[in-house]
């Protein structure tokens, strides 16, 4: 299955597909936690990320020219107050928008997609890679262990929000 998956860095012609596969996704795994409007700002969000493309990334997983799967690795902003002293001065990756259609899990495809965000961060000389998930997340965190990354800080709040981090090993 995974030899007929085409691996591919987000160019602008795939910018729309990119971005309304990861809304889709999230709105299947986040729709009863916020607003629609939370969507809104996801979408324009994501056009900025993607601006900065000499330090942040898309990588997508197709299947006979459909979008089945995602990933983002970009520059971290250091928004995230409970972890601000943390990352202040420090170059940092952060890992994001991750998600494959669920008929495609447990195939190696977000492992690929992951090895490929990675390469781009080691490329680029970031020093870690952060990223948060949610327990409730179907394999989420499991996927992110295996992956390497270690829990930074639990918050233990509603949306079972656990922060990660995982080194990013010198050339």
């Amino acid at each position: 299955m995974i030899n007929e998956i085409d691996f591919k860095y987000v160019t602008p012609d795939l910018e729309k597909q990119t971005k309304d596969f990861i809304i889709g996704e999230y709105i299947k795994h986040y729709d009863t936690y916020f607003p629609k409007s939370q969507y809104e700002i996801l979408y324009k969000k994501m056009d900025l990320l993607l601006l900065k493309r000499s330090h942040n990334a898309f990588f997508i997983a197709q299947y006979k020219n459909k979008t089945i799967g995602a990933i983002s690795i970009c520059e971290y902003d250091n928004r995230i107050k409970a972890l601000q002293k943390r990352y202040l001065n420090r170059n940092i990756a952060e890992v994001g928008r991750c998600y494959i259609e669920e008929s495609f899990r447990k195939k190696g495809i977000g492992s690929k997609l992951f090895e490929l965000a990675y390469d781009f961060a080691k490329n680029k000389e970031y020093e870690s890679l952060y990223l948060h998930t949610q327990y409730f997340l179907p394999g989420g965190y499991q996927f992110w262990n295996k992956m390497g990354f270690y829990n930074t800080l639990d918050e233990k709040d509603y949306l079972q929000t656990v922060h990660m981090e995982r080194k990013v090993n010198p050339f």
